[in-house]
């Protein structure tokens, strides 16, 4: 059965293929936009919607543990929000949306089953002008490997058991991108890495370690803000387009172990505490040719470290933080370091590890 001429009306739209045959229900061409919901549970094959689906739609399930639901048109989110979910109890059929997602409102994904990557959205890009959130109750994983535009500004893990993991490149909005792990043991992990003309700001405001996971590719500007004790770490290189890294959680501590790129005209580290502990540790050491500034605006010890590997930047090195905490370089410093300066008139440097001295 083929559809071509679109769907409008209000009230719910319900697709049953209970036949064996692939994409034996089709709707192509015009768009399914009544105002109301879509949801697929036939018994036998695939189902297929290549047309584009409207902003009236206000959420799509898959809940067939045979027939598996291909999106392949545009998802053009509702204003109040447009929900996604896997309600599978059982089988193995995903929710798959691969002609990407705009319009002005949020995404929410709820993969509210066991099965592995049960919502995944792939090739055309993420870009809603909104956050996207996960909140499935299900323990299966959300896989969104297609990019993530600009127009996105927040993405959410808000699920005690399904993680979100995004392995497509992450674009950062001009005003910024807020990645928050809000809730529970599940991961937020970004596999693709950051681009874009804007800050990244990390708040991990649950328990879990690395609730927020950088597992490869380089990012951009970064804030690390989150109000859990779950500590950050950012395992991946910080490439030459970012100018500062800023430590400003009183609970979440934030940890470079990947090296650090100095940007041309400078990358900053800051810490911000005007309380807690929170420490921001550099232990991947820095290359590239910029001059690094290291500015610990708190009273906590040793609040900016930089350990492990050796500072080796191109450029010069230079304590200014306006905090009565000590700044310490326990790594070494690099021959690439031409000087090494302390501007503080509250915030010592200190340097443990061994300086090899520029050649000039």
């Amino acid at each position: 059965m083929t559809v071509s001429g679109g769907v409008t009306g209000t009230g719910n739209l319900i697709l049953q293929n209970d036949s064996a045959i692939v994409d034996g229900i089709t709707l192509s061409t015009a768009s399914v936009n009544n105002a109301g919901t879509i949801t697929n549970n036939g018994t036998g094959a695939e189902t297929l919607i290549s047309a584009g689906i409207g902003s009236n739609v206000t959420a799509v399930t898959e809940n067939s543990g045979t027939s598996a639901l291909n999106i392949t048109g545009p998802i053009t989110v509702n204003a109040a929000g447009t929900m996604l979910t896997n309600a599978n109890a059982s089988g193995s059929s995903l929710l798959t949306v691969s002609g990407g997602v705009t319009g002005a409102g949020n995404l929410i994904l709820d993969n509210n089953s066991a099965i592995a990557d049960g919502i995944t959205l792939s090739t055309t890009s993420v870009n809603n002008t909104g956050i996207v959130t996960n909140s499935g109750t299900g323990t299966g994983a959300t896989l969104i490997s297609a990019g993530i535009g600009t127009n996105v500004t927040g993405i959410t893990e808000n699920s005690t058991t399904s993680a979100l993991n995004s392995s497509g490149a992450i674009t950062v909005n001009a005003g910024g991108t807020t990645l928050t792990n809000a809730s529970g043991s599940s991961l937020l992990t970004v596999s693709g890495g950051t681009t874009g003309a804007g800050n990244l700001i990390i708040d991990n405001n649950s328990a879990t370690a690395n609730g927020i996971t950088f597992a490869t590719g380089s990012i951009n500007t970064v804030t690390n803000s989150g109000t859990g004790a779950g500590a950050e770490t950012i395992g991946v290189v910080i490439g030459s387009s970012v100018t500062g890294v800023t430590e400003n959680s009183a609970t979440s501590a934030l940890t470079v172990s990947g090296a650090i790129t100095v940007a041309a005209g400078g990358t900053t580290l800051t810490n911000n505490n005007a309380s807690g502990t929170a420490l921001l540790t550099v232990s991947g050491g820095t290359t590239g040719a910029g001059n690094l500034i290291l500015d610990n605006n708190s009273a906590i010890a040793d609040g900016i470290t930089l350990s492990t590997a050796a500072v080796n930047n191109t450029g010069t090195v230079t304590n200014s933080g306006t905090g009565t905490g000590e700044t310490l370089i326990s790594g070494g410093i690099g021959a690439n370091v031409t000087a090494v300066t302390e501007n503080s008139t509250t915030s010592a440097l200190t340097i443990s590890g061994p300086i090899t001295v520029n050649a000039a």
